[in-house]
Order: C-alpha cells, then sequence, then structure tokens
C-alpha cells in the first residue's frame, strides 16, 4: 500500500507540473524523519550544493523582464529575507522578499506560510523554471501563467509542495529588515522608473500622509465569467470620485452584500474605462445585445445588483491617501482579519499618519499593502 501511494504521488506531481526537470534533490544532512523542506539551510551549504559562487541579486534577475514574461532557464539563483507575514490575511498565497538591491513577490501559493516563513527569515530560491513577470508594474516570480479568458496575469502560483521544495529553500532567521523611510521625491521616482525602481516590493514608511477621501474599488458582477478589461460588460468601478459610503479597510462577503443593499452604490456605472453601459439597478438585457448579453443566461433579467449579491465575494477597496503632489492608494483585502474595521476617525478627518507596508505599483500610480493590523501599520502623528 505505501508504495502504491508513493507511485499515486509521483504520478500527480507529473500531471501537476509544467515538466519535472524542474525537481532538484538537496543533499544537505537533515534531522531523522524530518523533511528536507522544514529544516533551515544554510547559505554556504546552498552554494555549494547548487554548483554557483555567488547568488543572482533581485536587481539583476529583474533586468531578464523585457515588458513580457519569461521563463528562466540556467543556473539562476536568487536570496532574500522574508519581510511579509501572512498572519493577518492581507497577503495570501505570496511571500515578499529583499536584499540589498530590490525585493520581488514571490507567488508560493499555498496558506498560512507564516508557519514556515517567519519574517526576516532568509530564502534561497532556484529560479530555473520560474517564470519572471510584471502585474501592473510588480515585479512577481512564479510559474508561466495559466491561459484562461479571466486570468490577468503573467505568473501562476507554485502550489505542489513538491514543486515549492524543489525552488524554495529555508534559511536561518535574521535580524528582519528595517523599513526604508520614503518621502514625495523617493515615491515619484520610482513611480517615474517603473518596473525597473529597486522600490517595489520594498518594506517601506511613508510619513505624513493624509486621506484623500476617495476609494477605488473593482467588483466583477458574476466573477465566473470573463472579466478582463475587454469584458467592460461585466465590470464594476467605485473610482470616479468620493468615497461611495465606505468607512471600513475593505469589505468581506456580508459587508460586500451589506453596502449594495443599503444603495450607497446604486449609481455606479458597468463597464470599463470610456465604455459606460448605465447603473447597476440596470440589467444586462438594458443595456447588451447578441453574445455579450447570452453568456449572462437567465441573470440577463436580473439587475447588475442582484448578480452582484448572488455571487457575493470579498472584495479589495483601496483608500487614497496624499504626499504633497503624490498619490498613494492603501490596499487592503476583503479576506483580511481586519477587513471590515472602519478607519479611525481622526484619518477621515485628515489627521497625518504614517503608514508602514510593501510599496508596489498599480497602473502607473504607488500603491501600499499593509503587512499587519491598521492599528500597527498605520500611526497617527
Amino acid at each position: 500500500m505505501k508504495k502504491t501511494l508513493i507511485l499515486f504521488a509521483a504520478f500527480a506531481a507529473l500531471v501537476s507540473c509544467k515538466s519535472l526537470k524542474e525537481e532538484w534533490d538537496p543533499v544537505f544532512t537533515f534531522g531523522d524523519n524530518e523533511p528536507a523542506y522544514s529544516v533551515p539551510v544554510s547559505r554556504e551549504a546552498i552554494l555549494e550544493q547548487a554548483g554557483i559562487e555567488e547568488f543572482t541579486t533581485i536587481a539583476d534577475l529583474k533586468k531578464l523582464y523585457k515588458n513580457n514574461p519569461v521563463v528562466i532557464t540556467g543556473n539562476v539563483w536568487i536570496e532574500g529575507q522574508v519581510t511579509t507575514s501572512d498572519q493577518s490575511g492581507n497577503i495570501y498565497n505570496e511571500l515578499y522578499i529583499q536584499d540589498k538591491t530590490g525585493a520581488i513577490d514571490l507567488k508560493v501559493g499555498r496558506s498560512a506560510l507564516y508557519n514556515e516563513y517567519k519574517v526576516g527569515q532568509r530564502v534561497y530560491v532556484k529560479c530555473d523554471g520560474l517564470t519572471l513577470g510584471s502585474y501592473s508594474g510588480l515585479p512577481q516570480l512564479g510559474f508561466q501563467a495559466d491561459d484562461t479568458t479571466t486570468n490577468e496575469y503573467e505568473t501562476s502560483y507554485i502550489q505542489l509542495q513538491s514543486l515549492v521544495d524543489a525552488h524554495v529553500f529555508r534559511g536561518f532567521v535574521e535580524t528582519p529588515i528595517a523599513p526604508l523611510t520614503v518621502n514625495e521625491a523617493t515615491i515619484a521616482a520610482a513611480v517615474s522608473a517603473g518596473y525597473t525602481s529597486d522600490l517595489w516590493g520594498k518594506l517601506v514608511t511613508v510619513k505624513g500622509l493624509t486621506y484623500g477621501n476617495q476609494i477605488f474599488a473593482l467588483f466583477y458582477p458574476n466573477p465566473n465569467m470573463a472579466h478582463k478589461s475587454g469584458n467592460p460588460e461585466n465590470r464594476v468601478f467605485l473610482s470616479d470620485s468620493g468615497v461611495w459610503g465606505v468607512d471600513t479597510w475593505a469589505c468581506t462577503k456580508s459587508k460586500f452584500v451589506e453596502y449594495l443593499n443599503a444603495g450607497v452604490w446604486d449609481t455606479a456605472e458597468v463597464g470599463s474605462g470610456a465604455t459606460r453601459y448605465g447603473a447597476i439597478t440596470g440589467r444586462p438585457a438594458d443595456y447588451l445585445t447578441g453574445e455579450v448579453l447570452d453568456k449572462f443566461g437567465m441573470d440577463m433579467y436580473l439587475s447588475y445588483k442582484e448578480i452582484m449579491i448572488k455571487y457575493a465575494t470579498a472584495n479589495y477597496i483601496s483608500h487614497y491617501f496624499t504626499l504633497g503632489g503624490q498619490t498613494v492608494q492603501v490596499r487592503t483585502s476583503g479576506y483580511s482579519k481586519f477587513a471590515d474595521s472602519p478607519l479611525d476617525s481622526e484619518i477621515l478627518a485628515g489627521k497625518a499618519v504614517d503608514i508602514t507596508g510593501i510599496l508596489g505599483t498599480y497602473n502607473g500610480a504607488a500603491q501600499f499593502t499593509l503587512i499587519d493590523d491598521p492599528s500597527i501599520s498605520v500611526v497617527l502623528q
């Protein structure tokens, strides 16, 4: 029976990954009955086993990206320290690692990563077979993206444990990296540099931000249908102006439905960019025709508001903050433990705050991802 289970696991790994050549068996000495991935490995041991003299810097790895995702080949390794924890739930299925030259989003598609990868822990990544990509300017390292009608990412998650073990190796826990304090000029320079900036993905603190009284939210009325930018009939934005009655950092599924039932989003429009159909109180049958309408099935006779309630999910919300002439979005997940927590009344009143988190970019603007509860990450001045 044991042999049968082993054979089945091997077969599952075969059909779940793109190539078995990505597997790599370390020859380190581990403790009795302890899986390889659970034992911290020294830097020297990795260098010896990999047959390299030094690691590629994150900055040099990023130079391989030329506006399109690239599959890394050859004996390329990077190292970095973990700067994030998924314990609060705002960061999910990923790690951010950082070295002296930059940082990158490592798409380890597993939950409760904080149990294995501690903040400050050194991590070594075998890049051969992984894909370097970008999401709206943010550097990401994972597998080649799956080709689906709803996927807008250039990379996908490293999910199978055997593949995580073959590419991501835990070193020892060290003193955590201190956040870098950045100012308006630093952020402006990073936005101007685009993907090549060494700031994206780093742990930073921005001081003196004030609330901009505006949010950004993108909802997919039926998330099971195609919802790329080319599918404006299945996209709803709350981003033109104001806060749309939202006073929480994000919204869980129940809070999402509560906002909809309260009617504060009734004037939100279906559409994307210059293509606008009408308010969510209208029906697909009122706005659409032909094949596009047919995709909604019987839902075409429901209002978009009713469709959004029917397929309700937790949702990200981005709150705009300002620093001089720079705008920074603070992005929080509807699946985080603090999703439905209200913003402090003093923040809403315009009191300046210092915010610590991962600084990224989205569509040519700076965007914060909180790595902890706002009571810790957002400090009133």
